[in-house]
């Protein structure tokens, strides 16, 4: 074998080091585009969810005088929950009058009843409606408003840190800090 036949035999090592050197450079530039469209995905997510809540929210009060919750609430009262435990958006279960659900599409069967969502032991990821890193999504009602002006429903998730970040005057605004995302339904008391 001469000599020009050797060489095209293979890569020299001078070529397959430029070669692994461009790979990793357009390494480094695709994966965090990549990671930026998926948390974009993953919020789209999230809006699309909470404006699915927000309508189911706002149906079944319109239908029944009541706000959904784990127990019957016919007044709003100023505190926050997690949308969990929530079977009334699925059955009468407080035998309301005008109740025309189901209100929601989504959800996981418990004990034979069906429910927004269920969070595992300490935290740990559930299953039903959750947001895209496993967390519950939260409600807050004021009463009379944070400001005392008017009573509002707010709807919360926590981001991908599974932390509120926003504080409660900015939830009832609408405008949630860090990585929150909020979405406001409001009323007239």
């Amino acid at each position: 074998m001469n000599r020009t036949n050797r060489r095209n035999a293979g890569f020299t090592l001078i070529e397959l080091v430029v070669t692994i050197a461009i790979l990793t450079l357009l390494a480094g530039i695709l994966v965090p585009a990549v990671g930026n469209y998926m948390e974009k995905g993953k919020n789209g997510k999230v809006t699309a969810e909470l404006r699915e809540m927000v309508n189911a929210i706002t149906n079944y009060n319109v239908d029944t005088g009541a706000w959904p919750g784990a127990t019957d609430i016919t007044t709003l009262t100023t505190t926050n929950f997690t949308l969990t435990n929530i079977p009334c958006f699925y059955k009468n279960t407080f035998s309301k009058t005008g109740w025309n659900g189901p209100y929601l599409n989504k959800g996981v069967m418990v004990s034979g009843n069906m429910t927004v969502s269920v969070v595992g032991a300490s935290g740990s990821a559930g299953t039903g409606l959750l947001d895209p890193w496993g967390n519950p999504y939260y409600v807050y009602t004021f009463a009379n408003g944070y400001s005392g002006t008017s009573g509002g429903v707010v709807l919360l998730c926590r981001g991908a840190n599974g932390a509120a970040n926003t504080s409660v005057a900015n939830v009832f605004a609408g405008t949630p800090s860090s990585d929150d995302i909020v979405q406001v339904l409001t009323y007239s008391p």
